[in-house]
């Protein structure tokens, strides 16, 4: 996407296709890279983790650098999976055995209890960032029993930070002070500048969702508890994409909120196309509705349910921005997906 990391390493990044196919997987996708333990465990830290630090973890998705994303996915696992609506579809997705054995693999850390995760995706990079307690000592254990052996380590104040190559590229973890963790994947870069974030070392830059364009289309989208976004410029096959409107595309963003239903659990979904669409917003906003429908007549929509929405679509657009707004029987959309991404979510959570 002519985006990437700052430094040469392999690829071990996801494409902006499969991040979004992944987005109603995300409480157990995002987790999976994830090492860990939430029980009392002997530490190789050399240190007590957080002593005398504090680090700016409240909201971990203002630890993502912006420079060389190509997409974020956010999401609060804990408060969405309590719910009535996304708890049972993610339950058809990932059964609760899966989940159950991933913690059992990684000293009792359970995905489910993280209060949020941060999914972003550079060029030759994946980066997750979660905020969720965890023993410093069976992270640790976990890194060294799970995959290749460890290269090196560092302790700085309230952060140690572990890495070893593995065979899809470089692996990196940092542990802040108990409540965090950042895990990188690939190219190496986008972790030590999330480091630098939670220190308040870096006054300078912002993160993604405060820099442009990314910033103007998180206001927009407004809190939700699953966003997903991908800056433009969009080029190559995606330059094509929703009838070719990703060409002038400045930023995308997707929303999913329960929705309230008596007959039915629902998810609301919003996709905004951010862009300079003065007097073409109009037309095209008509071609977004037409590329939603060749979207849910196509075998991937009907599989997930698109073709038969309970609410809308409805399309509104003005000068900066494409709406498009629908709402979909929450358990058929997953059932859909499931079907999709099953083998991927299952390799993830077995890793």
């Amino acid at each position: 996407m002519g985006r990437g990391g700052a430094e040469a390493g392999s690829h071990g990044g996801l494409s902006r296709r499969n991040a979004l196919a992944l987005l109603g997987a995300l409480a157990a996708s995002a987790c999976g890279k994830a090492r860990g333990g939430g029980a009392a465990g002997e530490s190789r830290l050399g240190q007590k983790a957080g002593a005398g630090e504090t680090l700016q973890l409240d909201r971990v998705i203002d630890l993502v650098p912006a420079a060389g994303l190509t997409w974020l996915i956010e999401m609060a696992p804990r408060d969405l999976l309590a719910g009535p609506v996304f708890g049972p579809a993610v339950a058809q997705i990932v059964p609760e055995s899966r989940f159950n054995r991933f913690a059992q693999r990684h000293g009792g850390l359970d995905p489910r209890g993280a209060e949020q995760i941060v999914f972003a995706g550079y060029a030759k990079t994946t980066l997750l960032v979660a905020r969720v307690p965890f023993d410093p000592g069976r992270v640790d254990a976990a890194f060294v029993a799970l995959g290749e052996a460890e290269e090196g380590r560092s302790v700085e104040r309230a952060v140690t930070r572990m890495w070893r190559t593995m065979p899809g590229g470089h692996e990196q973890i940092a542990l802040l002070a108990g409540q965090g963790l950042v895990v990188e994947r690939g190219q190496l870069g986008p972790l030590r500048a999330a480091i630098y974030f939670a220190e308040g070392r870096l006054r300078r830059s912002l993160p993604a969702l405060k820099a442009e364009p990314l910033a103007s289309a998180s206001t927009l989208a407004g809190e939700a508890p699953l966003r997903a976004f991908a800056p433009g410029p969009f080029d190559g096959e995606w330059a094509s994409g929703l009838a070719g409107l990703l060409r002038a595309t400045t930023a995308v963003a997707i929303t999913l909120r329960p929705a309230a239903n008596a007959a039915v659990a629902a998810v609301a979904a919003r996709l905004l196309l951010m862009g300079a669409w003065g007097e073409d917003a109009p037309a095209a906003a008509d071609r977004l509705r037409s590329a939603f429908g060749v979207l849910t007549g196509d075998p991937l929509g009907r599989l997930m349910g698109l073709d038969h929405p309970l609410d809308g679509p409805t399309v509104t657009a003005d000068a900066n921005v494409l709406r498009l707004e629908a709402t979909f029987g929450a358990l058929a959309a997953a059932r859909g997906l499931h079907t999709i991404v099953d083998a991927n979510v299952a390799e993830i959570m077995a890793y």
